[in-house]
This record gives structure tokens, sequence and C-alpha cells, in this order.
């Protein structure tokens, strides 16, 4: 199996095209996509078990609205049961990778602890409550900052693995290397995208609050609710350009017929 090397302007259309993947059946999409947001506040409210159960499953689960994406793309209303594909499929597998993932944010937690002596990563856990107070605090402020910056290369890395599981049945170990290594040789598409989506989500943020501010209510009340407001109505709109990324990466001669130059860092 072999990666497409893409340029930066592939990171873009992504996020264009994922829009017209979201006019198809908004509403089931947005549902669905709900659905999966609410499946995950329910595990993480489970003190620690919860974080574990959903770095565990968080695999399988990502399988769900990546199919909504793709049945979608095809021009075709998609249906509840694709929630549960990662789970229909391969999901011994997606179980082992989902360890990767647990075993990834272990070693994130213990990084961030050097920095604040674990408090932030308790509260992660649900083991303490973390107040207002002690985010203003510098060493919880460092430790936050590890945790983003390291979950984010951990997650870069781990992208495509869950969908290579399920789709090509690849062994998970292989698909941690595959996905790694097919974000490492598109690191132009995924900064372009990266840098698009934010665009995208502050200016949606920014709409948000002007909404939000018209109804009046307290700042953070108003703040929290633009913030809730651009996570779901913008989450099938992710999802969907996450689908396109790997569409164009591992199978792009099939869905345009052009085959793109391939990764030589990449073995069959």
């Amino acid at each position: 199996m072999r990666a497409n090397r893409l340029n930066a302007v592939a990171g873009l259309r992504w996020i264009t095209e994922a829009f017209s993947i979201y006019r198809v059946a908004p509403l089931r999409q947005l549902i669905f996509n709900l659905a999966f947001l609410l499946a995950l506040a329910l595990a993480l409210s489970i003190p620690v078990i919860g974080f574990a159960l959903v770095w565990l499953l968080i695999p399988a689960l990502m399988v769900g609205p990546h199919a909504i994406a793709r049945m979608a793309s095809r021009g075709t209303a998609p249906g509840p049961v694709l929630l549960l594909s990662g789970f229909r499929h391969h999901f011994t597998a997606q179980l082992r990778l989902g360890g990767v993932y647990l075993a990834g944010m272990a070693l994130v937690l213990a990084a961030s602890a050097l920095a604040d002596g674990g408090g932030f990563a308790q509260g992660m856990l649900g083991v303490t409550q973390v107040e207002l107070e002690d985010l203003q605090s510098p060493a919880v402020q460092n430790a936050m900052l590890v945790v983003a910056g390291l979950q984010t290369l951990m997650l870069a890395a781990l992208w495509y693995a869950p969908l290579l599981v399920a789709w090509k049945g690849v062994d998970f170990l292989k698909a941690v290397f595959f996905s790694a290594a097919a974000a490492l040789i598109n690191w132009r598409a995924f900064l372009a995208y990266s840098i698009g989506m934010a665009l995208l989500f502050a200016f949606v943020l920014i709409l948000a609050l002007a909404g939000a501010m018209l109804f009046g209510g307290t700042r953070a009340l108003q703040a929290n609710s633009a913030a809730f407001a651009v996570l779901w109505t913008l989450l099938p709109v992710w999802f969907a350009s996450s689908f396109l990324s790997y569409r164009d990466v591992f199978e792009a001669e099939n869905s345009t017929g052009v085959e793109p130059p391939k990764s030589p860092t990449i073995p069959p």
C-alpha cells in the first residue's frame, strides 16, 4: 500500500468540497454527529474509567462519522446504522489500535505532570475538578500547552489509522505506520488544511458570538452558547473534509481516474 503525495492546495480543497457533502441530508448528518458527541460526553462523565474507555473506543467511534460522510459523498442519505461501522468490522483490531491511543495519552498526561505536578492531568481524568482560577496558574497553563501540543502530534500521526483498519483491513500496527507516514509526507496539505479550518472556525465563532449577544445573558453563557453552536454546526464539515483527505491520500485513483504522485517512502 502506498500514499499519494499532495500539495497545499489539496488541504484547502478538502474544506470547500466538504460543504458539498454536507448538503446531502444535512439534518441527518447533524443529528448523527451530535449522537457521536453525546456518546463521548457520556463516557467522559465517568471518572477515570471514562477517560480510558473513550480512548480505547475512539478508533471504532471515529469510523462511524467518516462512513456517514463517505455515503453522503456518493449522493445517498446516510442511515444511523453507519455510526456503528467501526464496531461491526475488524473491531478487535480497532480495540488494539485504541490501546495505542490510550498509551499515547498516558504519555501525554505524564509529560504534562512535569509542568504542574499532575493537577491538570487529574482534571482530565476526572479525579479532581479544575476551577477557573486554576486555569490562570502559569504551571497549569504550561501543562495545557504540553497536552495540546503532544496530543495534536499524536492525533495527526494516527489520523488515518482507524479508517485503514476498517476499510482496508490493515493490521493495527501497519495502520499506525501508514497513517504517520502519510501525514508526514503530506505536511503541506495538512498545514493548509489546519489554517483553513482555524479561519473557518474563527469566522463562524464570531457570527455565533454576535448572535448570542443579541439574546443577552452573561458573557460566560454567551461564550459557551457560541462555542457549542460552532462545534455542532461544523462537526459534519470536519468529518467530511477528513474523509476527503483519506480518499485523496489513499484512494484518489479510484475517485478521479487519475493517479497522483506516489510516495517513495511507503513500501507496497
